[in-house]
């Protein structure tokens, strides 16, 4: 009884440690959607596993990179177009016909730049630095005003955060022009709390978002509007 007892355990471990390895390699899956790279030693069935999910994570990575080499490539390529559009826009003669077209150009070169950007910062990840928060908000918003948008910095508390500038000025930067423009204008203000932590406010009056559509809106380039 013995004997058997421990062959059965023994069998259900081997069994049982392919599974183990899958479940820590998706609790281990970073915010890049990728695997980490695992060891592939031990008993024949755990190699085999590991061999399955490294090769998994390759190919993702090489798809995930051909995505991004895409992506970086349509935002280049939209500038040429762009500049003699805006080149064009300038000789309407209607002011409201001329701003308009301007508007959309202006639009236009926002996302090929936010492309680009988005493609820099995932190919090249800054270590995180300390970021005095409330400043980076007002030069943003500063930039913004300049640009005719609406956008006014209602509070902001002095509090410093640790994290990716680049990054950081870039989702803030669409946060308020989204503000600005689908809800008319943007209010910031810039909270701190005695916990460490700090929080951005931006309210605008704009219609808000479903709530269905709520897990969607931090993809790239997502809209509500379907037009």
């Amino acid at each position: 009884t013995v004997g058997v007892t421990a062959i059965a355990v023994f069998a259900a471990h081997r069994m049982v440690q392919p599974l183990v390895l899958l479940e820590n390699a998706v609790q281990s899956v970073g915010p890049d959607a990728i695997l980490p790279h695992l060891p592939e030693r031990g008993p024949a069935e755990v190699r085999a596993t590991a061999r399955a999910l490294n090769s998994l994570s390759s190919r993702l990575r090489k798809a995930i990179e051909s995505r991004m080499r895409l992506l970086a490539a349509a935002g280049h390529d939209l500038r040429t177009p762009i500049t003699r559009m805006r080149l064009r826009a300038e000789f309407v003669e209607d002011d409201e016909e001329r701003g308009l077209w301007l508007a959309d150009l202006d639009e236009l070169e926002r996302i090929a730049d936010s492309a680009i950007l988005l493609v820099r910062e995932e190919s090249g990840k800054a270590a995180p630095e300390t970021v005095w928060l409330d400043r980076l908000v007002a030069d943003v918003a500063r930039e913004l005003k300049d640009q005719n948008l609406d956008v006014t910095v209602t509070e902001a508390q002095p509090v410093s955060v640790r994290a990716n500038r680049l990054g950081l000025a870039r989702a803030l930067r669409n946060l308020m022009i989204n503000a600005a423009t689908h809800g008319k204008r943007a209010s910031v203000m810039v909270e701190g709390s005695g916990d460490g932590k700090a929080q951005v406010l931006i309210e605008d009056e704009g219609p808000g978002i479903p709530p269905e559509l709520l897990g969607q809106v931090f993809e790239p380039f997502f809209r509500v509007d379907p037009g």
